[in-house]
């Protein structure tokens, strides 16, 4: 089984790969799905989480408020880290049991944009970054989600730059072009691996 790490930054079109990816019947671990399922109503992250932050942290129906989350997470940067550790191993805990549940299969994907940030690529065969510049990606952002520059600037600030992710990935997929220019260089990598997929 070869394991790709798939990472990439706020609208760089990581989610884009990944989705090209499932379709070609590839097992995918998509880790930010992974995060809000770990954090659901009644889960035991969600009781570690409340136990230490409060039950402030809660709506009325008993779910995460995940404004509130934020809101306390992202002006102390303790807060994020506490956040980060509770969250990080109840999603580590899921992606073993995908790892292993899909141990047969000739090549799975992690997707993951806090990849390299979390250390995931020690679990990994080769990461693969989709790439783009940092004010093309800043542009994307604003267009796809409504936030200012100011906001988005500061959720890429959060993490690694693509430009650091760059200098560790074994694979960068240029997504400068067009849609079949990306898939193109998905299936040339997929072929590298020599893989006999649809």
């Amino acid at each position: 089984m070869k394991v790709i790490g798939l990472t990439g930054g706020i609208a760089s079109g990581k989610s884009t790969v990944s989705a090209y990816l499932k379709e070609k019947g590839i097992p995918v671990f998509d880790a930010d799905a992974a995060a809000w399922e770990v954090e659901k109503a009644g889960s035991p992250c969600l009781r570690q989480l409340v136990e230490v932050f409060g039950p402030a942290i809660l709506t009325e129906k008993g779910e995460l408020d995940r404004k509130e989350m934020a809101r306390l997470a992202f002006h102390d940067p303790a807060v994020l880290r506490q956040l980060n550790a509770i969250v990080h191993r109840a999603v580590e805990e899921k992606r073993d049991a995908f790892l292993a549940a899909h141990r047969q299969d000739p090549v799975v994907i992690l997707d993951a944009p806090l990849l390299l940030e979390c250390g995931w690529e020690k679990v990994t065969d080769t990461v693969w970054l989709v790439y783009i510049p940092e004010e093309e990606q800043i542009r994307r952002a604003m267009a796809r989600s409504g936030m200012t520059r100011e906001e988005v600037k500061d959720r890429i600030r959060k993490q690694l730059s693509l430009e650091e992710k760059r200098k560790q990935a074994q694979v960068v997929l240029d997504n400068r072009g067009t849609l079949e220019d990306l898939y193109r260089q998905v299936d040339r990598e997929l072929d590298r691996l020599s893989l006999s997929l649809p």
